[in-house]
């Protein structure tokens, strides 16, 4: 259920880069001014990245991304990265330990795939919310409701709606 959650998230994303222009894409945003909606995207795939590609040896680091460019300059690129990570989610739960930066030091913390799932799914969900901002001076997108929204938020306002009705 929480892949599959995390791959329906990653599919808005990808169905939104299937709208958008090469260069909304690789532009700085005049909205979020110093950063670029390829740059959010980017960082959302890495960290997934991080968290399948070193699963298997039991030590995840999100400060050990690979930074690819051409995830951030190169719609398609950034689609097909998308395809890849939504193949390779459905993972068995086991324990992992988080290693950290902190300051000049590392902190080692005690998790799990699914618990790293769960950040990993708000983390995008949060970013789509900053892209979405971004996509409000884009009047040739159309975008879901529920794209960067929590999905506890989505059901909180239907319970509130269901108990006007």
């Amino acid at each position: 259920m929480l892949a599959q959650l995390n791959s329906e998230v990653l599919g808005e994303l990808s169905d939104f880069l299937a709208q958008l222009k090469s260069e909304d894409f690789a532009d700085l945003s005049p909205v979020l001014k110093t950063s670029s909606i390829g740059q959010h995207v980017r960082h959302v795939l890495e960290l997934y990245e991080c968290l399948i590609s070193q699963y298997e040896s039991g030590f995840v680091c999100y400060d050990d991304r690979k930074r690819d460019k051409s995830l951030e300059t190169e719609v398609n690129i950034a689609m097909a990265k998308i395809r890849v990570l939504q193949a390779n989610l459905l993972l068995e739960d086991k324990e992992i330990v988080l290693k950290m930066a902190v300051g000049e030091d590392f902190e080692m913390i005690r998790s799990s795939y699914n618990r790293e799932l769960c950040y990993n799914l708000e983390h995008c969900i949060h970013h789509q919310a900053l892209i979405k901002i971004a996509c409000n001076q884009l009047d040739y997108i159309t975008l879901p409701d529920s794209f960067g929204v929590a999905k506890s938020t989505i059901d909180y306002v239907k319970s509130l709606e269901s108990s006007i009705n």
